[in-house]
């Protein structure tokens, strides 16, 4: 029996619950006992525009998504035309068969530009430019069309005197999974999951469910097998921005900051939401313990991002652990005061959720193309730490990581995402609290001439803060009692002191935290890569693998100090070496070739701000093997 691996598309209006009806099909779906993994697709308004979610479930752990999908819902008029070539054999496309006869000119909510190209792959095929039409390119690709009357149905369950548009997305998650084949019960168990306080919405929704399995049951037009149920398991359902938050209050949070902007503003919002993070009395320290206690968090949204930083920094200043959240407009913003905490030694965090740019860009697409401008940031030189992380369990792990390294080498860290992994939703295991790890300063006894700056060997000064010990803390250049100087001499040994912290960083963080080594030693084609794209590659290797192709990945997450020792080891023996980023510039391989003197010449490179998938890297890696193409663009996405 083949193991069960479902892509599926959920498409309609933003605003119009599409989050709530994949919510739905993840939930029903580990309550099963499978699998799940989905990203949210969406435009940069508040309510009209296409938006979709992309899901995966499979018996075994998923990373990543694939097209063409097995099955596409279409909530609206608009997502016929936009995923028009998503699909090919067998995809089972649901769509309102009352919006059959709606032009592509009537679609108010669509692009002019999208509508140019979908009119033009419409006419030069001969179809009609109708939503009928748009099936009927997808039946030529071999799709199998599942019309269904959207109002009859909620009307038939709910009665007349219900919106119809209302219920659109729950009657679609539930249609689509009686498609799939997963018993009603599970489906009524997602619904209860999503909607579990409010009784008379799950009364309501229950009764969509029912209406759309037993619609579903009168139809023959598609071959149906019920999917076996498995054991399920206690897992959490969790975005990327939601794991960094509970990563920083693990690690001990104690402020947060931050100006509203996407997609970063999302963990904000997740650590205001919540009861147990707010603030309560207590001491920061378990003495018995050496341990953090949680003494909850007082999360601030500034009136900017320069005031957010800046609150931020005055909070670590008080030996507070304090981060702020961005993404890259905001992040320009913050650079003065990024150089500020460089040459005061603060340990701020920064959290920076990349997007597509420049300026305004695409605001709620991903990218990856801030990696030098972090590492560069702000006028002059100073140590900083820039750490990336690529997938919930370890992006847990990196967010208490983050807070150590800020404080141990006191260092400014600007903690690295994307947008795809800020807006994907992984299903993981329960936290393993025994491995956490949390490393706190020891305060220096001193309060009086107090030598805030004192030269070392390593760079690392006594640590002081406000409210305890007597320190200067400028924007200038400083003695060791953190004095303004023009001294020449001084000025050398303190740019010494801050710079030489970054030997230190590259000594002391561990190598599997610097750089990871993943798949055969001995391969036939060596990846290049950090962030997101993590679970996608090892979701191809898998492929490659029963295809007889040995293939390994040089993970990156150190990316400032760079760690030019370990990548230049991993790097050295591959065969066939190509880089795969979110960006138009290849910003990592900037960065191995000028710290590594290694030249990366063959490239997979995805710019458009959707999410990458299986099929374009698979495809990717064998134009490069075939020598086909050695600077593949990918292309997929609505």
């Amino acid at each position: 029996m083949p193991l069960v691996d479902i892509d599926l598309i959920i498409g309609g209006p933003q605003g119009g619950g599409i989050d709530s009806a994949a919510q739905i099909v993840i939930r029903a779906f580990s309550i099963a006992g499978y699998e799940a993994f989905g990203i949210r697709e969406y435009y940069s308004n508040i309510k009209g525009r296409h938006s979709y979610f992309h899901v995966r479930v499979k018996e075994t752990p998923v990373r990543s998504l694939r097209y063409p999908v097995d099955l596409l819902v279409c909530l609206d008029a608009e997502s016929p035309f936009v995923h028009m070539e998503d699909v090919s054999d067998k995809t089972i496309v649901l769509y309102d068969e009352d919006l059959g006869n709606t032009k592509i000119e009537q679609v108010l909510t669509m692009e002019s530009e999208t509508k140019k190209h979908v009119l033009g792959k419409l006419k030069e095929g001969g179809f009609g430019t109708t939503i009928a039409g748009a099936i009927d390119f997808m039946k030529k690709r071999g799709a199998v069309p599942y019309p269904v009357s959207f109002r009859n149905l909620v009307v038939g369950a709910l009665g007349p005197n219900k919106p119809p548009a209302r219920y659109a997305n729950t009657l679609g998650a539930s249609l689509a999974m009686a498609l799939m084949g997963l018993p009603a019960e599970f489906t009524s168990g997602g619904i209860v999951s999503v909607f579990g306080k409010k009784k008379e919405v799950v009364e309501e929704n229950e009764k969509i469910v029912k209406s759309g399995y037993e619609f579903v049951k009168t139809r023959n037009n598609v071959n149906i097998k019920e999917l076996p149920v498995r054991e399920a398991k206690e897992r959490y359902i969790l975005t990327g921005n939601e794991a960094i938050g509970i990563g920083k209050v693990i690690g001990g949070l104690k402020l947060q900051t931050y100006y509203p902007i996407t997609p970063a503003a999302d963990e904000s919002f997740f650590l205001e939401g919540h009861d147990y993070f707010e603030p309560v009395m207590g001491e920061d320290i378990d003495k018995e313990n050496e341990v953090l206690k949680n003494t909850g968090v007082v999360v601030v949204q500034a009136e900017d991002e320069i005031a957010a930083i800046a609150m931020a920094i005055s909070g670590a200043m008080t030996g507070t652990r304090t981060a702020t959240g961005t993404s890259g407009p905001g992040f320009s913003l913050m650079a003065e005061a990024l150089g500020y905490a460089g040459i005061n030694e603060v340990p701020v965090v920064v959290t920076l959720y990349q997007r597509g740019g420049p300026s305004t860009g695409l605001p709620t697409r991903n990218s990856q193309a801030d990696l030098l401008f972090a590492i560069n940031a702000g006028h002059g030189e100073f140590a900083r730490i820039v750490y990336s992380s690529g997938d919930v369990p370890e992006a847990i792990d990196d967010a208490i990581r983050v807070f150590n390294y800020a404080e141990k080498f006191q260092v400014p860290v600007i903690h690295i995402l994307d947008k795809n992994f800020a807006n994907s939703f992984f299903l993981v295991d329960p936290l393993d609290y025994s491995k956490i790890k949390i490393e706190r300063w020891k305060l220096s006894e001193n309060t009086e001439n107090f030598e805030r700056f004192k030269l070392t060997e390593d760079g690392i000064s006594p640590m002081g803060m406000f409210g305890k010990n007597i320190i200067w803390l400028t924007g200038d250049e400083h003695s060791e009692l953190g004095h303004i100087t023009e001294d020449p001499e001084t000025r050398d040994a303190m740019m010494v002191k801050r710079m030489g912290k970054l030997n230190t960083i590259l000594r002391e963080i561990p190598e599997d935290e610097q750089v990871e080594l993943i798949g055969d030693k001995n391969a036939d084609v060596t990846l290049l890569s950090w962030g997101s794209n993590k679970g996608v590659i090892l979701s191809v290797f898998e492929k490659l693998r029963t295809e007889g192709v040995k293939a390994n990945l040089v993970y990156v997450k150190l990316m400032n100090p760079f760690p030019s020792r370990l990548v230049s080891k991993y790097l050295s023996n591959a065969k066939v070496l190509i880089d795969l980023e979110n960006n138009y510039t290849a910003q990592l391989a900037t960065l191995v070739k000028q710290n590594c003197g290694i030249e990366v010449k063959n490239f997979i490179l995805k710019y458009n701000g959707r999410h990458t998938t299986d099929d374009e890297v698979y495809e990717g890696i064998k134009r490069v093997l075939d020598k086909k193409e050695n600077r593949v663009v990918m292309v997929r996405g609505a």
